[in-house]
């Protein structure tokens, strides 16, 4: 029995997960799922766009998270239809919280800033200028 090992995933996996999301992601973004979709930062989990080819470990997809989750804390906090609606979470960072990107603001490279978003207040505050910059973070 074959067992896949390969932990990336393809153009077309991003492509369809653009469409879903009604998003571009971030170049470097992309990048890192090229290699490493479904794969972790430490302990933080990085959303992968989901891929057929490996459904088991992309399941919980950015695309799952942010028509989901995402929509319930904005729902719960208030959040919705305002200055959240720029952002875009990739990664959930303790009890809900969210790493995102936010496509109002775009750090140097052009990239959306990457924020942390809290769901206690609702507020972000800026983290990284783009995901390169996140990746780079001790």
């Amino acid at each position: 029995m074959s067992k896949n090992t390969s932990i990336g995933t393809t153009p077309q996996a991003i492509a369809a997960a653009e469409q879903a999301l009604g998003r571009t992601l971030p170049a470097s973004y992309v990048q890192w799922l090229l290699l490493n979709n479904g794969r972790a930062l430490g302990a933080l989990n990085v959303f992968p766009v989901y891929d057929a080819a490996n459904a088991r470990k992309t399941w919980e997809s950015i695309q799952r998270h942010y028509h989901d989750n995402w929509q319930q804390w904005l729902e719960n906090t208030g959040a919705a239809g305002h200055a959240a609606d720029a952002l875009l979470p990739f990664a959930q960072f303790g009890t809900g919280d969210y790493y995102c990107f936010d496509y109002a603001r775009t750090g140097p490279t052009g990239e959306a800033v990457v924020v942390l978003w809290s769901h206690e207040t609702g507020a972000t505050s800026e983290v990284a200028p783009d995901f390169a910059a996140f990746l780079a973070l001790p």
